[in-house]
């Protein structure tokens, strides 16, 4: 459990989600408008279809990548709390979340 609270480990868990954060936005953004080009698929999801029409949808998914790592790695950093590590599960989850639905994209692509 030591190691776990050891700052080394915690960079590493860092660094883990954060990458995790932007391969599974950017693999989501990026399956979706390869998946768009096939015949018989369309976007599902009403909010994306609206940030698509107002052409807001890429600088959404930056702005939750820039936000998803700046407030975790900030907090982390200014309160020096090793309770704040606990901020580290919303990248993690979003990026798990949105690299399956990269992958379920992927799916409909093959």
């Amino acid at each position: 459990m030591e190691a776990i609270l050891e700052v080394g480990r915690r960079v590493g868990l860092e660094v883990f989600a954060y990458l995790l954060l932007v391969a599974g936005i950017l693999g989501d953004h990026l399956s979706t408008v390869v998946a768009l080009t096939r015949p018989y698929i369309y976007e599902a999801n009403p909010f994306t279809v609206r940030l698509m029409a107002r052409r807001l949808w890429l600088p959404f998914d930056l702005v939750l990548i820039a936000v998803g790592i700046a407030v975790p790695y900030l907090l982390i950093r200014l309160t020096g709390r090793p309770f704040f590590k606990a901020l580290l599960a919303y990248p993690l989850v979003h990026g798990a979340i949105r690299l399956g639905a990269c992958l379920w994209n992927i799916s409909l692509i093959i």
